[in-house]
């Protein structure tokens, strides 16, 4: 019998306040609420797809807590494991662009309950048991240094039960605030990874170096992820993300992932009518993840997860509400999307 894996992730579950519609933040009268934040976007996507994901966190002791709480158990991951503590919750402000305006984040996470959660408050014995892979993100010890330091410490207790560490760079430069640059502590984290996820400038923004030029061929992003892996030889592949956007709502999106089994490119998804680009990349990472853990080929794996961050791009929230049939289907089709009867 062949048992399931199961993925555990770590980070903070945030609220999400969004003005209606293309309006600006000083336009806002109300707000559409929803949840999310990297790690849990990761998890939740892998519970769409029919995985167990196990969600490591701490929320406050407070009704917006208990909210949270039911919105990331409603996406069917797994909550045992997150720690409810005194504080606030975390919010994050999003503003949708519109044609050649961009969009913003503006976030208020400072001392929220899940940066008073310390390592010794996790018990990862439970939390890692039967776990097979773990994930986590650059946006977490970008948020405190108590974050970083519980990063450190999650990574380590990973490694040292054999797990699979897949980190996504996934720079956020207003969030390093702390008196440290991402270039001070993610290269000493990616040494503890075993899957390396970027975006086209992560590199640079994270680990201090990138090749020269502008990264508009697919040369560019050969010869970047070659000197990652000779850099990291911790690594067994590095994945980049390529995005070219024209207007806020029309994005060109493909991605790259190299191993010393060979170098893959997925197809280039042309996304017209862009609903929700954020969470696109943990889409991404989720659809990457699931293709590997279940045994596709490098290769299938990549596509499999262009195919889940293209969907993404069409639903709204932070966490990609798709099914393993879904993201199969467009991987198969022309992209037309025709009605499904």
């Amino acid at each position: 019998m062949t048992t399931q894996p199961i993925i555990a992730t770590l980070g903070e579950l945030i609220l999400r306040l969004k003005p209606p519609g293309k309006l600006r933040l000083r336009q806002a009268e109300r707000f559409d609420v929803c949840h999310g934040g990297a790690e849990a976007n990761v998890a939740g996507s892998l519970a769409q797809f029919g995985l167990e994901s196990r969600f490591i966190s701490a929320l406050p002791t407070s009704e917006l807590g208990e909210q949270a709480l039911m919105s990331i158990r409603a996406n069917g991951v797994n909550v045992s494991h997150i720690v409810r503590l005194p504080g606030r919750m975390g919010i994050y402000f999003l503003e949708d662009g519109a044609d050649i305006r961009s969009g913003c984040v503006i976030y208020d996470r400072q001392d929220t309950a899940f940066s008073a959660l310390s390592p010794d408050r996790v018990d990862w014995d439970a939390a890692f048991q039967n776990v097979s892979w773990f994930h986590v993100s650059g946006v977490t010890p970008a948020i405190s240094a108590s974050a970083r330091d519980l990063c450190e410490a999650a990574l380590k207790e990973a490694k040292s039960r054999g797990l699979h560490v897949s980190l996504d760079l996934n720079h956020r430069q207003r969030l390093w605030q702390y008196g440290q640059d991402a270039t001070d502590v993610m290269p000493g984290l990616a040494e503890h990874a075993d899957t390396l996820i970027a975006g086209r400038g992560d590199c640079a923004a994270c680990l201090g170096f990138s090749p020269d030029g502008d990264g508009s061929t697919n040369d560019w992003y050969e010869a970047l992820s070659q000197d990652v892996l000779n850099r990291f030889p911790n690594l067994s592949r590095v994945a980049v993300t390529i995005r070219n956007s024209s207007s806020a709502d029309h994005h060109k999106w493909a991605a790259h992932l190299r191993t010393s089994e060979g170098s893959f490119f997925s197809k280039t998804y042309h996304l017209h009518n862009v609903v929700d680009r954020v969470g696109t990349g943990d889409a991404f990472a989720a659809g990457l993840i699931y293709g590997l853990v279940t045994k596709m080929s490098d290769d299938a794996a990549l596509k499999f997860g262009a195919a889940a961050n293209a969907l993404k791009h069409t639903i709204i929230g932070d966490t990609n509400m798709v099914t393993v049939e879904e993201v199969k289907a467009l991987m198969e089709s022309d992209g037309t999307a025709r009605l499904r009867r």
